[in-house]
């Protein structure tokens, strides 16, 4: 039973984990040290996605599984439970892509959040002008 719990909390930890992936970005933009983090989780994810190994997490769970005496699932975590549920069948490359421009997007807001936040305060501590 214990087993089965810990699977589950691997479940909801990596479904977190992903969340994080696709908005940690914008969470940035009103918490900008959330992008080192982030930062972290996107070299993570991209790591596993070109050099195509199974996630750590995705791990876990099926350790967990196989000491509660259960059957892991043969596929990864994505494919396991996002592919087919939150797009259709076979579109996790459409997926991933969607995903890491979601990256992009927010990474570009931030900078410019970032740069207009900046030239703003430049422009207060010079002072009046005459």
């Amino acid at each position: 039973m214990i087993w089965r719990f810990l699977a589950d909390v691997m479940v909801v930890v990596h479904a977190a984990f992903l969340l994080f992936f696709v908005l940690g970005g914008f969470l940035a933009w009103k918490w900008p040290k959330v992008i080192w983090a982030h930062l972290a989780v996107v070299v993570w994810s991209a790591s596993i996605v070109v050099f195509d190994y199974e996630c750590p997490f995705t791990d876990v769970e099926k350790f967990f599984l196989r000491k509660g005496g259960e059957t892991p699932y043969e596929a990864g975590y994505i494919n396991h439970y996002l592919n087919g549920t939150l797009w259709p069948q076979g579109q996790t490359p459409a997926a991933e892509k969607v995903g890491f421009a979601l990256v992009v997007i927010s990474y570009v807001g931030f900078f410019v959040l970032r740069h207009r936040r900046n030239t703003k305060l430049r422009g207060q501590s010079v002072g009046p002008r005459t």
